[in-house]
């Protein structure tokens, strides 16, 4: 009983204290002003507070992400002489599934496209995102070392 009367109590003070504020009826003679998208552009450089602030280890040592960006589902490949290879989803962006080469598996370079002509995703039109390309696949072939 005596917490319902102390619930009731703190709720009639809250409503009481909540019918104080502004009413939209004394904003009458004010107009709204409309929105204005404001944009801007920048480069990210990675100088982050947190690398700044956070010595590594050694030589040896790294930050992680290795590849900082967006790049889901990446599927990774060697040829066995020391380069690596990494594809990436892409959904129904354009161009689609870049292709990413590193010899030491940590600074990773985009060398190109799986997805680089516009005729290859000629159904990617009316496609939702989550219905375009995600997870390929890579794999060395050393018949024609591709």
């Amino acid at each position: 009983m005596q917490a319902k009367l102390t619930l009731l109590t703190v709720s009639a003070g809250l409503l009481a204290a909540m019918s104080s504020c502004t009413s939209a009826s004394a904003h009458k003679g004010i107009e709204p002003q409309p929105s204005v998208a404001i944009f801007d552009s920048f480069s990210y450089e990675g100088k982050d507070s947190c690398y700044q602030d956070s010595a590594l280890a050694g030589e040896s040592s790294f930050f992680n992400p290795v590849l900082p960006g967006w790049y889901s589902d990446p599927s990774i490949c060697t040829n066995g002489n020391g380069d690596y290879f990494i594809v990436t989803s892409t959904f129904t962006y354009f161009p689609g599934v870049p292709i990413f080469h590193s010899r030491d598996l940590v600074n990773w370079k985009q060398v190109g496209h799986v997805l680089s002509r516009p005729s290859q995703l000629q159904n990617m039109e009316k496609q939702h995102v989550s219905g375009g390309i995600f997870a390929p696949d890579i794999t060395y072939n050393p018949a024609n070392k591709t």
